[in-house]
């Protein structure tokens, strides 16, 4: 009866496989449509806040405040990525719309909010009330000489560019909003302070001091003596030192002490309440590692009442000499994380269900500096903070430096949430995420909130957010895709099975995110295709199984060739439904990390097997077949007569998948190589979870056919006239050697500078394949960027009228190439009123490629050729010359009555 069961299993499996639902045109209409986000902001070191006391509760507030007084608002129902901007920041030169105030509440520059505090008096760590002397931080900050590029100036740090990572908590004991902001200083001058203000808006009043650093007699400071510069900290009130402890008088020379080994540099505050109500806050940036303190409530300033004992390695010992292996400090604090300068900053801590959940940013925060986010957990507030990378989980302290991060590391730890990577429907692929911040927001669900670089946008960044979830195993997961409304919460996930079987079987793309990627490279990881099979199996680019966990909304998969070839590595995650980047397309996705034991070898490289995060996404069926026509060019027209087939379009997207079949494969086979003479139809079919889309083409094959130039309609990824340089481009096109290539679109800009126009890019392969290079960055201007000159371009522009005249133009282009590398660009120009511009470009390409690709991208622009053409004219063939036969401009062959363009014998002429 069993051996039966499984065999109608089988058979039910094998039927639902085959059986395809047919879709055409008129089902794909309207299957998907691209998005365009225009309320993106750019704040580093973004921390995010909800508004408490001010804001509807249904739809409250929210306000991330960011470095060098980056800051931004936005509803819950902008999904957190439509942000807007306030007051003003750095580029205040005066008082007015300031984010700060004097002690007396008038407004005053920034600048100017460092040097007076509001306390005077506080309890010392016996717990008496002694005066508490003002505090100017930036008087702390250094002084100089200062190395700039090798060089030593007496340069003094300003305020400007070294407000670095505030956070912002409401305190519910004062009823106010405490900022607290790292002034940062060169040589470990830094202080963290406290603001409070009414208004998460401000205005901000300076309340003094929470720990500062660098007092080791050893630095300049703008406004403090050198000798003796610890008697204007408040180490004295936290400890019970009457003179500098030697452990901080650190060895080394005026401008190379080693305070960094050991002590850590007094940036990036986290703070946040524990259970028990205590008010925590960490901070440290590489250096001597990650510290906590706890606060007083009362006043927002350190409970200087809560002391620490001095331990080397978790054991109380007397001080003595520093010691890098220091792990608490009456001064500093607890130490959690980090030390002897492994990378390691932006501490952020915040309780998920039982957890509390430490992130870090290891790496550097360039576009190539392999920033990324780490995440370690505890049972208590204060640690210890471990990761799942072994059975016990590895400690984020370090006893030694170890290269943490990127292609060469030599240590992984703490689960990497994610690292470099583009879903497909991107316009660049995001690099460098990190110095996060993360909240449960007002409908339970929680959000990690980061800035991200970008590939080929140079330093820009912007703020993302995406849901997180904790997974079966208490290990919390990213969603693939931005926050776009979804909403379900970890509860949900945990006690409802929201997806059957059947709907999650199914074509998905995944991105697994390796430890070891080479960031310095801005390497990036991108989607490869598998099937979830209806009995449990998985195939395509990685083998394994999956299943459901019952009740839940979990899912388990093994997958093999994830990590190398050979290891198979079990993942636990969680099942969600998102909207895709960019698109209104939904996809059940999953989110999943690994939980196998050990590392895998490839060849004399040992790989993480514990530890990985992946990413699946399955797209809506209609709305993946319908992407993938609208991004294949098929190298032929219906109708056509063809001496030689290209290489067919196999390649789907969204996890579609695209085939060929030959009505005879002894003239064509299903590969498109060409056998014989005569007529032929090739089907292609595109297809997805159940459904296909079939198209026929009706072809003549025949060897000693003549090609003619193909006609392509160009659009734009993005169709916004906001896009950064080189972000926004279209599909790539190859040009053989000794061929032409035509293209035809519309030009849609901001109609402001010259320059924010159409770019046509030149490379010697597609953009993201190995080895790129470009040849050419032909600007709509007159003006090639590589050369970074007008040399080779011609054109009869009226420059009075040209911004104008090219927002809505169309463009009408033919790209030739040769053999001997000479290119040449000519297009005719119409602009909305019908004047009729020419244009021309010519340049040598020393490489002389077989092939070239032809792109186009812009700058605040975007090109649409779609409505020229309901698909792509691709390469037309007509006959031989002088065999007098008729074809129309679709390449079908036509008889005398025709009436229209008609070629004979190679020539046009209109037959009426």
């Amino acid at each position: 009866m069993k051996k039966l069961l499984l065999s109608v299993m089988s058979l039910m499996a094998m039927n639902g496989a085959m059986a395809q639902t047919p879709v055409g045109d008129n089902d794909l209409a309207n299957a998907y449509a691209t998005q365009t986000i225009t309320g993106r902001i750019a704040v580093h070191d973004p921390s995010i806040v909800m508004d408490v006391t001010g804001s509807n509760a249904n739809n409250p507030l929210y306000y991330i405040y960011g470095s060098h007084l980056g800051r931004a608002k936005t509803y819950a129902t902008g999904n957190y990525q439509i942000w807007n901007t306030f007051k003003t920041g750095e580029e205040n030169a005066g008082t007015s719309n300031s984010l700060f105030a004097d002690v007396n509440g008038k407004l005053i520059n920034f600048k100017d909010a460092y040097a007076t505090h509001v306390i005077k008096k506080v309890k010392n760590y016996k717990g008496e009330e002694v005066a508490f002397g003002n505090f100017d931080a930036h008087g702390w900050q250094y002084k100089g000489p200062i190395n700039v590029n090798g060089a030593w100036t007496n340069t003094a740090n300003t305020v400007a560019g070294m407000q670095w990572a505030p956070d912002v908590i409401y305190n519910k004991t004062m009823k106010k909003w405490c900022m607290y902001m790292s002034l940062n200083g060169d040589y470990w001058c830094s202080t963290i302070v406290c603001f409070t203000s009414e208004d998460l808006e401000g205005p901000w009043v300076y309340q003094g001091p929470v720990i500062c650093g660098g007092f080791s007699g050893k630095f300049g400071h703008n406004g403090y003596a050198t000798a003796d510069d610890w008697k204007n900290t408040d180490l004295a009130i936290a400890t019970e030192c009457t003179s500098l402890p030697a452990r901080y008088a650190t060895p080394g020379d005026a401008y190379g002490a080693h305070w960094g080994e050991y002590w850590p540099n007094c940036i990036d505050p986290c703070v946040f309440y524990d259970d028990d109500d205590n008010l925590w806050m960490s901070y440290g940036s590489w250096s001597g590692g990650i510290f906590m303190i706890r606060l007083d409530k009362t006043n927002g300033l350190r409970d200087y009442t809560y002391t620490f004992p001095y331990q080397i390695s978790g054991k109380t010992v007397t001080p003595g000499a520093a010691n890098a292996n220091c792990t608490s400090d009456p001064y500093f604090g607890k130490k959690i994380a980090g030390g002897y300068y492994v990378s390691g900053e932006a501490s952020y801590i915040q309780k998920v269900g039982k957890y509390y959940y430490l992130f870090m940013s290891y790496g550097g925060l360039t576009a190539a500096g392999g920033y990324q986010i780490r995440v370690f957990r505890s049972e208590k507030p204060d640690g210890p903070y471990k990761d799942c990378l072994t059975s016990t989980g590895i400690d984020a302290m370090y006893g030694k430096y170890i290269l943490n991060f990127g292609g060469d590391a030599k240590r992984d730890e703490g689960v990497k949430l994610f690292g470099n990577y583009q879903w497909e429907t991107m316009p660049n692929a995001e690099l460098a995420q990190g110095h996060n911040s993360a909240i449960v927001d007002h409908k339970g669900r929680a959000l990690i909130v980061y800035h991200t670089r970008f590939l080929k946008r140079d330093e820009e960044h912007e703020v993302r957010v995406h849901q997180l979830f904790v997974n079966q195993d208490g290990w919390l997961v990213a969603a693939p895709y931005e926050f776009s409304g979804e909403t379900y919460t970890d509860n949900d996930i945990a006690t409802q099975q929201l997806y059957d079987a059947t709907e999650v079987e199914g074509d998905y793309q995944i991105i697994a995110h390796p430890y070891r990627q080479n960031t310095a490279a801005m390497d990036y990881e991108k989607p490869v295709t598998i099937h979830l099979n209806a009995d449990g199996s998985i195939s395509g680019e990685y083998t394994g199984k999956w299943e459901l966990v019952s009740g839940t909304s979990y899912i388990n998969l093994t997958l093999k060739g994830v990590a190398t070839a050979n290891a198979e590595v079990k993942f636990k995650g969680v099942l969600t439904e998102q909207t895709i980047d960019y698109t209104n397309i939904k996809a059940l996705c999953f989110t999943a990390l690994s939980s196998s034991d050990g590392l895998a070898t490839s060849g004399v490289a040992s790989l993480q097997t514990r530890g990985l995060s992946i990413w699946g996404s399955k797209a809506d069926a209609k709305a993946a077949i319908k992407y993938t026509l609208d991004k294949t060019s098929v190298p032929f027209a219906d109708g056509a007569t063809l001496n030689s087939i290209p290489k067919l379009p196999t390649e789907g997207h969204l996890g579609a998948t695209i085939s060929w079949k030959s009505s005879n494969p002894s003239i064509l086979t299903d590969e498109g190589v060409v056998k014989g003479k005569g007529k032929v139809t090739m089907t292609m079919t595109v297809s997805k979870d159940g459904y296909e889309y079939t198209k026929d083409y009706t072809l003549n094959i025949d060897a000693e056919a003549e090609e003619t130039t193909p006609v392509y309609y160009p659009v734009s990824a993005q169709k916004n006239t906001t896009n950064a340089y080189a972000t926004n481009l279209s599909q790539d096109y190859t040009v053989k050697a000794g061929n032409k290539a035509q293209f035809k679109f519309y030009n849609y800009t901001v109609g402001a500078e010259f320059y924010k126009s159409w770019v046509l890019g030149v490379s010697n392969v597609a953009h993201g394949a190995v080895g790129y290079k470009e040849y050419v960055m032909l600007r709509n201007d007159n003006f090639e960027n590589i050369a970074w000159s007008n040399t080779g371009c011609v054109s009869d522009y009226n420059w009075d009228t040209f911004a104008k005249d090219m927002n809505g133009s169309l463009v009408d282009m033919t790209v030739e190439y040769a053999a001997t590398g000479a290119f040449k660009m000519t297009a005719v120009i119409t602009t909305t009123d019908n004047k009729v511009y020419h244009y021309s470009y010519t340049k040598t390409i020393t490489d002389k490629p077989s092939e070239i690709n032809v792109f186009f991208t812009g700058e605040n622009s975007y090109i649409d050729g779609s409505s020229l053409s309901t698909g792509i004219s691709n390469p037309i063939i007509i006959q031989k010359k002088n065999d007098g036969k008729w074809f129309n401009l679709s390449g079908q062959q036509v008889d005398k009555s025709y009436k229209g363009v008609v070629i004979v014998n190679g020539k046009k002429f209109v037959n009426k």
